[in-house]
């Protein structure tokens, strides 16, 4: 059997940092840690994670932020919420009893569709279909001034529909929603085609097919925006509380952790006692004595 292995040490700006802060290091140099309080450093309210700490692979590396963040949170409980503002939104417009008037944008998303797409050419299309009365083309569809222009174009021109034909709706349809919003209309007037990825990427070869793929992408959404209506999102009141299920070290953690944040918290421990595997163990590899840590927790 062949290993092979990489040597981890840490950089000499990070060295620096932990100097400046006063953090106390172990003998290879890194943050010098607990068993039972892996991202607490020797100086209180700061945290550790990731490469810092030790050789981590990512899992590793993701859980100890995890960790760390969630210790910053309860540190700053107090602070939460005092600086939120909640946003206002004009009176929804009812287009019940409007025909529909769409707007098509078209986005050229820099290269991304423009390279590919004949993007004027699926906007003078789009402004043959039904429905449709305004139909553009822009460079940055998502860009703020372009966010700003579609508000003013759907008062100026009283549109009560929006197609926006370009890239993932599961990334940008949510900021266009918002604009809707913002513009008096209900975000579920939105319809929003993928020509980027459904089109430009997978028929790069083929800009001709591409562009009329694309157009027929658009024709679908029109015709899918003029049938849409107004939804009501449902609305839950949350409860703030949590619940833990396991009363070993990690749920007793968690649980505490959530308590420290203010949020009323529920630990459930199918056994009689709390402690999980750490009742059987004495000490951890460094020494700590286990039952201390543990009586100070139960």
């Amino acid at each position: 059997m062949l290993v092979l292995f990489l040597g981890l040490e840490v950089s000499k700006d990070t060295l620096k940092i932990a100097e400046k802060l006063g953090i106390a290091l172990d003998s290879d140099g890194f943050a010098q840690i607990g068993c039972t309080s892996p991202t607490c450093t020797s100086i209180p309210g700061i945290f550790v994670c990731g490469g810092f700490s030790g050789p981590k692979d990512i899992p590793q590396s993701v859980t100890a932020a995890s960790a760390a963040s969630s210790q910053c949170a309860a540190l700053l409980k107090n602070s939460r919420h005092t600086l939120t503002h909640e946003k206002s939104y004009p009176e929804e417009r009812s287009v019940s009893e409007e025909p529909p008037r769409v707007g098509v944008f078209v986005c050229h998303c820099g290269v991304n569709i423009g390279s590919v797409i004949d993007v004027p050419a699926v906007r003078d299309y789009a402004k043959t279909l039904p429905g449709v009365v305004y139909a553009a083309d822009n460079m940055f569809t998502c860009s703020q001034d372009t966010q700003q222009l579609i508000r003013d174009i759907i008062r100026d021109q009283g549109l009560n529909r929006v197609v926006v034909a370009a890239c993932s709706p599961r990334t940008h349809e949510a900021l266009f929603q918002e604009t809707m919003r913002e513009a008096g209309l209900n975000g579920y007037l939105l319809e929003f085609t993928n020509i980027r990825d459904q089109a430009a990427w997978v028929h790069k070869e083929t800009p001709r097919q591409a562009t009329q793929k694309a157009k027929d992408l658009v024709r679908m959404a029109v015709s899918k925006a003029c049938l849409s209506t107004p939804i009501e999102p449902l609305r839950l009141e949350m409860v703030h509380s949590a619940l833990v299920i396991g009363g070993g070290i990690a749920g007793m953690n968690a649980a505490l952790n959530l308590a420290d944040q203010g949020f009323k918290t529920y630990l459930i421990e199918k056994n009689a006692q709390l402690g999980g595997s750490a009742l059987k163990v004495r000490e951890t590899w460094k020494g700590e004595e286990v039952s201390a840590y543990l009586s100070d927790r139960i």
